[in-house]
């Protein structure tokens, strides 16, 4: 059966059509053209896999500063929680695994020195983004202070969050699909998280940027936009070697 006559797929593309309406069309139509992209195989194939055989060696990335910086401005989830924040560190952090994950599963490398060194930067223009990435530039690295106030942007108002909810059950169909495998429409797959979670902060990020307290659906729609293209896009096609 494929993508376009799968049951699945057609209903979860009719929910979230449905609450996003013509705006989120887009968003429907890119994720449903993944499995034309190689690199989504992969990681669909790989996130199922044993971390550590994708990641590599990351001491080095987290050692950065960004990372330093969201170790001490984000709280783990019971604390996140009893504290009401929005976001915790493990979502950040997942973010960052994306990422890496996007990079293995376009180059297959899996070393320290250069790699880590465009992971680091990708992670700092998808922060700063409101389109994909054509190019990463040298935005500064966050600090403390900028985890504090991720942390406070609410997430229901506008109903952002259910938005990014029904992408990643779309997403979720479209993976099971490729990998043959049925992903859970409430709990997704390690993959569906790990691209929500990415859309969410990037979002979250933008909300920060114009001194918003809470995502829209427009927020949403751009952090959507920013990591599913960024799937479709090869490391040297951001000027960078792989």
């Amino acid at each position: 059966m494929s993508v376009a006559t799968s049951p699945e797929i057609a209903e979860a593309r009719a929910a979230l059509l449905e609450l996003g309406g013509r705006e989120v069309a887009p968003i429907a139509a890119a994720i449903e053209r993944l499995p034309a992209v190689p690199a989504f195989s992969i990681m669909s194939t790989a996130s199922a896999a044993s971390r550590p055989q994708w990641a590599g060696m990351l001491d080095d990335l987290f050692d950065r500063p960004v990372m330093k910086a969201a170790r001490a401005g984000l709280r783990n989830a019971l604390a996140s929680t009893l504290a009401g924040d929005s976001l915790y560190r493990n979502v950040f952090f997942s973010f960052v695994d994306a990422v890496v994950l996007w990079h293995y599963a376009h180059t297959g490398d899996r070393r320290s020195g250069p790699r880590i060194e465009l992971i680091h930067r990708v992670t700092l223009a998808l922060l700063n983004a409101d389109a994909p990435l054509t190019a990463l530039g040298a935005p500064a690295e966050p600090d403390v202070a900028y985890f504090h106030r991720l942390r406070r942007i609410g997430l229901t108002r506008d109903q952002a969050y259910p938005l990014l909810r029904r992408a990643g059950r779309l997403l979720g169909s479209v993976e099971g699909a490729v990998t043959e495998q049925k992903v859970s429409a409430l709990r997704g797959s390690l993959l569906t998280s790990y691209v929500t979670f990415s859309a969410q902060v990037i979002a979250m990020a933008r909300a920060r940027r114009e001194g918003r307290d809470a995502l829209t659906q427009a927020d949403v729609r751009v952090g959507l936009d920013g990591f599913l293209t960024l799937i479709e896009t090869p490391p040297a096609a951001l000027g960078a070697a792989g």
